[in-house]
């Protein structure tokens, strides 16, 4: 059974924004060890790309819903 994009996206997203989330919070530990908002800043922004493919999803979700409404 050939393997679509749209089911490999659907069932990375969450682990991506995960991951994302640790980065947030990584970056908050090495904010606090190196007492600069450098890291904070790098990893917060690596947790915003990641969170993009669930964002994506759920959107694309709202529309279908509202699409299949009217």
């Amino acid at each position: 059974m050939p393997i679509n994009a749209a089911s490999t996206t659907r069932e990375r997203a969450v682990p991506l924004y995960f991951l994302g989330l640790g980065f947030i919070m990584l970056g908050a530990c090495l904010m606090d060890y190196f007492d600069s908002l450098v890291p904070m800043a790098a990893c917060a922004s690596a947790g915003l790309m990641l969170s993009a493919p669930l964002i994506k999803q759920l959107g694309r979700r709202f529309l279908a819903a509202r699409v299949s409404e009217r």
